[in-house]
C-alpha cells in the first residue's frame, strides 16, 4: 500500500486539512499538540474498517464538539494493482464514494463501496503486516509481532532462495482446522470435546443411578424375605407361650387357693386365741359375753350377706369370662377367614398381572418384527447402492478439479471494452454486435477467439489455451468417469450424485435407528427368549383360567392390587379384633379369680364369725350354769393350748406358702401375657412391614429397573467409544500439529538471515560499525544486540536503545516488502527517549528506509526528526482553515 494524499474535514478537533504524502521515501507531519495529528492517522484507520453506519465508541468520538456535522475523510491511495480515491462521512449525512482508477476504472457508493474496498485490500494488503508497522502515540513503542506476516514471509524465502511458504501455510492452515475440531488453539481441550466428556461423565453416571435403583430393589426383596422368615418365627413361639401362660395361670389359681387356706387357719388360730381369753376372763366377762353374743350374731349376719353379694358377682364374673371367650374363639375364626380372602385376592391380582405381561411382551414382539423388517429394507437397499463414502468423496474433489481446471480456463481470457466512435459492426465470439457513436461494448475473449471489427481490424487472443482446455477437459472426463461408476448420468451432475448420498445417509440413519428400535423391543431378550417368554405367559393366563374358571378378575391391574389392599385392611382389622377379643377374655378371667378369692376370703370369716358365736352361746350357756372357777381355769389352759396349736398350724402353713414365692409366681404370670401380647402386636407390625416392602417391589418391576439399568449401561458404553475416539482424533492432530510445527519452525530459521542482515544494516547506522544482533526467528523480533563484543539482551537495553530496536525493526520488514506493495510506516510521535547522536542515525536509518518504502511520521517535535535529509515536510499550524500541503506551503485550520 502506499498512501498519496489523505483530507479530513470535520474530525474531531480538525476542521479541514489536507496532506499529501510522498509515495516513496519519508513524510514527516509536524505541529503542535493537539492540532490533529494523531487525528490523521485515526481517520485512516476508521476509513478503512468502519461502514458509514457504525454506531462505535470511535466514530462517534471522531464527531466534533457541539457541531451537527459529520466526520468527513478522503483518501487516495494505492494497494496491489489498484489505485483507489476512497471517502466516508459518518453519523450526519453519511454517506462512502469510491472510485477506482485501475487496472478497470469501477464507481462504488455506500455499502457496495466499503464492501468492495474490504474485498480489495483481503486481496492486496497483509493486515497483520499493516497493523505491525503502525506505531500509535502514547503506546509504549515495543517491537511489533511480524512472524505473523505472510507478505514477509514470502519476501524472506526469496531473499534466502528458498521456494514459498504459501503452500506450508495452506497445510499448517489446514492441519490446524482439523487439530481446531477437539481443541482450542492453545492445545486445551474444545468445546465439542468438554462436551463430549461431560457427556460421557453423564452417561456414566445416570447407569450407575440406574444399578443404584436396582441395587436398592435387591435390598428391598431380601428385607422382604427376611421379614417373611421372623414373621414365621414368631408364628412358631405363639403356641408354647401360650401354653406357658394358661400353665402360670392355673399355678396362680392354686396358689391364691392356698392362701385362703391360711388366711383360714390365721382365722382359727385367732378365735382359739379369744376362746383362750374368753375362758380367762369368764368371770369378770360374763356381761361381755352377752353382748359378744349379740355382736357375733350380727358379724355372722353381715358376713352372710356379703357372701351371698359374692355370689352374685361370681356368677356375673363368670358369664362375662364364658363370653369373652366365644367372642375370642370368633375374632380368631374371623382372622382365618381374611387370611384366605387375602390369598384369594393375591392370587386374582397375580392372574391380572400376568395377564398384562402377556399384552406387553406380544406388543414388544410386533415391535420387533416391524424393525426386523425395516432392517431387512434398508440393508438390501444399501446393497444395491453403487455410491460409497471414498466415491462421494472423489467425485466431490473431483468437481472442485473441474471447476477450478474452468475458472483457469474462463481466467485465461481477457475482457475487452469496446467504445465506438461512430456508427460500426462488431463480429464478437457471442454474435454480431451494431453500435451507434459513443455505445460500448463489453466482450468476453477466451483464448484463440476474435474480436472483428469489419474493414478495420481482426483482434485475435493468442495464449496457453490448449493446455488449460486440456486440463479442464481431462478434469470433466474424470468427473464423469466417477458420476458413472455411481450409475449417474453426466448431465445429472454432481448434484444427482449428492442427492444419492444424501439418500444413501437417509437409508443409513434408517438403518441404525431400525436396530435401535429392534434392541429397544427386546432390551435385555433374544427373539427366541422373548417368544418363549410369550408361551410361558400364555401357560399361566392358561392356568389361572383353569385354576378359577368361573371366579370373576377385576378389570384392571389397579383394581387387582385395590382389591388386594382392601383384603389385607380386613385382614389387619381382624387381626386387631382377635387381639382386643383376647385380652378382653384375659380382663375377664382376672376379674373372675379376683372375685373368687374374695368369696373364699369371705367364707372363711363366716366360718371364723360363726365359730365366735358358737363360742359366745358356749361361754354364755357355761357361765349361765354357774360352772366352778376350777372348771374355768381348766376351760382357759384348754383354750389357750388349743389357740397356740392353732397359731403352730397357721405359722407352719404360712411359711410353707412364703417358701413358694406367690409375688415372683404373679409377675411371672403378668409377663407371660406381656409377652405374649408382645409377640402378638410385633407379627402385625412386620406384616405390615412386609406388605409395604411388596408393594414398594412391585411399582419397581413395573417400572422396568433391569432394562433402564441396561440401557443407560449401554449409552455409557457408546459414550465413552465416542469420546475415545475424538480423544484418539485429538491426539493424532496434536501430534500431527507438534511435527508440522516444529519441521516449520526449523524452515523459519532458515529466512531470519536476510532479516537480521536489514536489521543490522539499519542498526549500525545508529549503534556503529560492528554492531549485530540475534532474532527471534518466531516473533522476528530482537533477542538481544552485541556491540563492542558486549551482548545485552533486549529486555535489558535502556528505554532508547529499545525504542530505537524498535523502530528498525519496523523499517527493515518495510524495506523487504516493498517490492510486493508492501504496507507505510507509520509513527506517531516516538523516540522521546532518544539522545541527538541517536536521532541522528535513526534520521539515516529512516531515510535509507525511505528509499523503497514509505515512512509516515507524526510528530510535535520536528527538532527529532532533522536528521532526515530526504524528508517531505507537512506543517499544521491552528490558522484559518488552508489546507496543509508539502512544504508547508499552508495550515490546517483546528475547532
Amino acid at each position: 500500500m502506499r498512501i498519496h494524499r489523505v483530507s479530513v474535514r470535520d474530525f474531531r478537533g480538525v476542521a479541514s486539512a489536507d496532506i499529501a504524502m510522498a509515495a516513496d521515501g519519508v513524510t514527516i507531519v509536524q505541529g503542535p499538540n493537539e492540532v490533529g495529528k494523531s487525528s490523521i492517522a485515526d481517520a485512516i484507520d476508521m476509513l478503512l474498517a468502519d461502514p458509514d453506519s457504525s454506531s462505535r465508541a470511535r466514530v462517534k468520538a471522531a464527531q466534533p464538539v457541539g457541531r451537527d456535522v459529520g466526520p468527513w475523510v478522503e483518501m487516495d491511495f494505492q494497494t496491489g494493482p489498484y489505485r483507489l480515491l476512497y471517502s466516508k462521512r459518518w453519523v450526519k449525512g453519511a454517506a462512502t464514494e469510491l472510485r477506482v482508477d485501475g487496472p478497470v476504472p469501477e464507481q462504488h457508493t455506500g455499502r457496495a463501496a466499503h464492501e468492495r474496498v474490504v474485498e480489495i485490500l483481503g486481496e492486496t494488503l497483509d493486515a497483520p503486516l499493516f497493523a505491525a508497522l503502525r506505531h500509535q502515540q502514547g503506546m509504549p513503542l515495543d517491537q511489533a509481532d511480524l512472524g505473523s506476516s505472510a507478505t514477509l514471509a514470502r519476501a524472506l524465502d526469496v531473499a534466502a532462495g528458498a521456494g514459498s511458504a504459501s503452500d506450508d501455510d495452506a497445510l499448517i492452515d489446514r492441519i490446524d482446522a482439523e487439530r481446531q475440531a477437539w481443541s482450542t488453539p492453545g492445545g486445551a481441550p474444545n468445546k465439542a470435546r468438554l462436551d463430549l466428556r461431560a457427556a460421557a461423565a453423564q452417561a456414566e453416571a445416570e447407569a450407575e443411578a440406574e444399578h443404584d435403583r436396582l441395587r436398592a430393589v435387591e435390598e428391598r426383596v431380601d428385607e422382604h424375605r427376611r421379614l417373611t422368615r421372623d414373621i414365621g418365627a414368631n408364628a412358631a413361639l405363639e403356641p408354647d407361650m401360650r401354653r406357658r401362660d394358661a400353665e402360670l395361670a392355673r399355678e396362680l389359681e392354686q396358689v391364691s387357693a392356698r392362701e385362703a387356706a391360711v388366711r383360714d387357719l390365721d382365722t382359727a388360730a385367732q378365735a382359739a386365741e379369744a376362746a383362750a381369753r374368753a375362758a380367762g376372763d369368764a368371770l369378770s366377762a360374763r356381761g361381755a359375753l352377752i353382748a359378744a353374743e349379740a355382736d357375733a350374731g350380727e358379724r355372722v349376719h353381715a358376713v352372710e350377706a356379703e357372701q351371698v353379694a359374692l355370689g352374685d358377682r361370681l356368677a356375673a364374673a363368670e358369664a362375662t369370662l364364658q363370653s369373652a371367650s366365644q367372642a375370642a374363639l370368633a375374632a380368631t375364626a374371623a382372622v382365618r377367614d381374611a387370611e384366605a380372602a387375602l390369598d384369594a385376592a393375591s392370587v386374582r391380582a397375580q392372574q391380572v398381572r400376568d395377564d398384562f405381561d402377556l399384552v406387553v411382551l406380544v406388543e414388544r414382539r410386533g415391535q420387533v418384527d416391524e424393525a426386523e423388517a425395516q432392517v431387512s429394507r434398508c440393508e438390501a437397499w444399501l446393497a444395491d447402492c453403487p455410491m460409497t463414502p471414498d466415491l462421494m468423496q472423489a467425485i466431490e474433489d473431483a468437481a472442485t478439479d473441474e471447476a477450478v481446471a474452468r475458472g483457469r480456463l474462463e481466467a485465461s481470457g481477457v475482457r475487452l471494452l469496446v467504445v465506438a466512435e461512430r456508427e460500426q459492426d462488431v463480429q464478437a465470439p457471442d454474435g454480431q454486435h451494431s453500435l451507434a457513436a459513443g455505445d460500448d461494448l463489453e466482450v468476453d475473449l477466451p483464448p484463440g477467439s476474435e474480436l472483428v471489427l469489419p474493414g478495420i481490424a481482426r483482434l485475435r487472443l493468442e495464449g496457453h489455451a490448449d493446455e488449460v482446455r486440456a486440463a479442464a477437459d481431462a478434469a470433466a472426463n474424470r468427473l464423469a468417469g466417477l458420476l458413472s461408476r455411481a450409475g449417474i448420468d453426466a448431465v445429472a451432475g454432481v448434484a444427482a450424485a449428492r442427492g444419492q448420498e444424501y439418500q444413501r445417509l437417509a437409508a443409513e440413519r434408517e438403518l441404525a435407528a431400525a436396530r435401535e428400535a429392534r434392541t429397544r423391543a427386546l432390551r435385555d431378550l433374544t427373539p427366541e427368549e422373548m417368544d418363549d417368554k410369550i408361551a410361558r405367559a400364555r401357560d399361566r393366563a392358561a392356568a389361572h383360567d383353569t385354576a378359577s374358571p368361573s371366579q370373576g378378575t377385576p378389570g384392571s391391574l389397579d383394581d387387582a392390587n385395590a382389591e388386594r389392599a382392601r383384603c389385607a385392611s380386613a385382614r389387619d382389622d381382624a387381626r386387631r379384633g382377635e387381639a382386643v377379643a383376647h385380652a378382653a377374655r384375659n380382663d375377664a378371667d382376672s376379674a373372675a379369680r379376683d372375685i373368687r378369692a374374695e368369696a373364699a376370703e369371705c367364707g372363711g370369716r363366716l366360718q371364723a364369725e360363726s365359730q365366735r358365736l358358737a363360742d359366745a352361746r358356749a361361754a354364755l350357756a357355761a357361765a349361765r350354769e354357774a360352772c366352778a372357777d376350777d372348771a374355768l381355769d381348766a376351760r382357759a389352759a384348754e383354750a389357750r393350748g388349743a389357740a397356740a396349736t392353732a397359731r403352730d398350724r397357721h405359722a407352719e402353713q404360712a411359711a410353707a406358702l412364703a417358701q413358694d414365692d406367690p409375688d415372683s409366681l404373679r409377675t411371672l404370670a403378668a409377663n407371660a401375657s406381656g409377652a405374649l401380647d408382645r409377640l402378638l402386636r410385633e407379627r402385625n407390625e412386620m406384616a405390615m412391614a412386609a406388605e409395604r416392602l411388596a408393594g414398594e417391589i412391585g411399582r419397581a418391576g413395573d417400572d422396568g429397573l433391569a432394562d433402564l439399568a441396561a440401557a443407560a449401561g449401554e449409552r455409557a458404553l457408546h459414550a465413552a467409544d465416542a469420546l475415545a475416539r475424538a480423544e484418539r482424533e485429538a491426539g493424532a492432530a496434536d501430534l500431527l500439529h507438534e511435527v508440522m510445527t516444529r519441521h516449520l519452525d526449523q524452515a523459519r530459521r532458515a529466512y531470519v538471515a536476510p532479516f537480521r542482515a536489514e536489521v543490522e544494516r539499519l542498526a549500525r547506522l545508529v549503534f556503529g560499525a560492528g554492531t549485530t544482533v540475534e532474532i527471534d526467528h518466531a516473533g522476528l523480533g530482537v533477542v538481544s544486540r552485541t556491540r563492542d563484543g558486549v551482548t545485552v539482551p533486549y529486555e535489558a537495553l535502556s528505554g532508547g536503545a529499545r525504542e530505537q530496536l524498535a523502530v528498525i525493526g519496523r523499517l527493515a520488514a518495510a524495506s523487504l516488502v516493498a517490492e510486493d506493495g508492501g504496507a507505510p510506516v507509520i509513527i506517531d510521535d516516538a523516540l522521546g527517549y532518544s539522545d541527538p547522536t541517536r536521532l541522528e542515525g535513526i534520521g539515516a536509518a529512516l531515510a535509507r528506509a525511505g528509499e523503497g518504502a514509505q515512512v509516515i511520521v507524526l510528530t510535535c517535535m520536528p527538532d527529532r526528526y532533522a536528521g532526515i535529509g530526504s524528508a517531505t515536510v507537512v506543517r499544521m499550524e491552528p490558522g484559518a482553515g488552508r489546507d496543509a500541503t508539502a512544504g508547508g506551503a499552508g495550515d490546517a485550520e483546528v475547532a
